[in-house]
């Protein structure tokens, strides 16, 4: 009676696991058989019913904005099914915006988000277990009106410049310091600053409200077939400051408590994302397929996502990134201050993943 009273609490023919006609099968035969039977049979099925459970105890919970470039990514993870090829399970969890993300990262409502490596520094200063993974170089862009102007960042002085984000966006850190090695001087004290959404600014550039905009690479990419001109690229500030090759400043950040719990499933996330990279690096008919979800209003807008997307894509090494991203932190935390670093003049210790150059 006890055997059976324990076997009931399983509750297996119906209810905690589905079972397979296989499975039902040997229950049944197991019940023929008796009190021995139905033990020899539970004995056998044991693997059957534990390891998938065992496989959904722990998935990896991703934070998203829905409709940003990281889902375009995991759009591609699960139609090509590499997910279930890197043996993960993978849950996404939506996000309104960025910093949504990083209140349920800090709060442990997700696992992984994505992110700046600056952000990271700023909280690993502060005490949190965060740790960045490289993953994107995709920075922003200064345009202009076709007809305007403006040919250079001298001309930018005593105009109206908006800039997406806040003040301590890192396109308009970079932009600033770049123009202090260029022009000798901060280029914030010789503009007209307006910091507001990407969209709204874009409207405010239409309407000729604006002399100017720094923006993210995807709204940049939609002024660009829209007949704004490319005044500036972040490639080129970065060029300017002395980066001869890309630093990846977007990346996963994660919670370094569980990656160091679950490194088999970060290793596997990785693996399966930057798979999807690959094809979306070579593949134009992935970009057909994603077209739905980037929202481009045309075949112009999605070939200039597709190629300013492509430009971010690392080579999968990330040999010497910290050493350059620490170069970089140096050169913002001089402008950008405490306010940006969190009190940090260096790069905190253990900021980058030590596992990030093995996916």
């Amino acid at each position: 009676m006890l055997l059976k009273s324990h076997i009931g609490a399983l509750r297996l023919p119906h209810t905690v696991i589905p079972l397979n006609g296989r499975i039902c099968a040997m229950w049944e035969l197991g019940r023929k058989l008796g009190l021995f039977g139905l033990i020899c049979c539970c004995l056998l099925l044991l693997p059957t019913l534990v390891s998938p459970l065992a496989a959904e105890e722990a998935p990896l919970r991703l934070g998203l904005v829905k409709f940003g470039s990281g889902a375009w990514v995991i759009d591609v993870v699960r139609r090509e099914e590499q997910d279930k090829l890197a043996g993960l399970v993978l849950q996404t969890v939506d996000l309104a915006n960025p910093a949504a993300g990083e209140v349920a990262l800090q709060a442990g409502g997700v696992d992984v988000i994505l992110s700046d490596f600056l952000w990271v520094a700023r909280q690993r200063a502060a005490g949190q277990p965060l740790v960045f993974i490289p993953r994107s170089s995709a920075l922003g862009e200064v345009l202009v009106p076709a007809g305007s102007s403006i040919h250079s960042l001298a001309d930018l002085e005593g105009k109206k410049l908006g800039i997406a984000g806040g003040p301590l966006d890192k396109s308009w850190l970079l932009l600033r310091a770049y123009s202090r090695n260029l022009l000798g001087h901060d280029i914030a004290g010789r503009v007209s600053p307006m910091f507001g959404a990407p969209p709204l600014l874009s409207q405010e550039l239409a309407q000729g409200r604006l002399d100017a905009v720094l923006t993210f690479w995807p709204f940049a990419a939609r002024l660009a077939v829209q007949g704004q001109r490319s005044l500036l690229s972040m490639a080129d500030v970065m060029r300017g400051l002395g980066f001869d090759a890309p630093v990846p400043l977007m990346g996963f950040a994660v919670n370094e408590v569980w990656a160091k719990a679950h490194p088999q499933a970060l290793v596997k996330f990785l693996a399966a994302t930057s798979a999807a990279d690959q094809q979306l690096a070579r593949s134009d008919e992935e970009w057909r397929l994603l077209r739905p979800l980037t929202a481009a209003e045309d075949d112009a807008t999605l070939v200039a996502l597709r190629d300013r997307y492509r430009a971010g894509i690392g080579d999968g090494s990330d040999a010497g990134a910290e050493a350059q991203a620490a170069r970089l932190y140096r050169i913002l935390a001089e402008i950008g201050g405490a306010e940006l670093t969190g009190g940090a003049p260096t790069l905190p210790g253990g900021t980058f993943w030590a596992g990030a150059g093995s996916p």
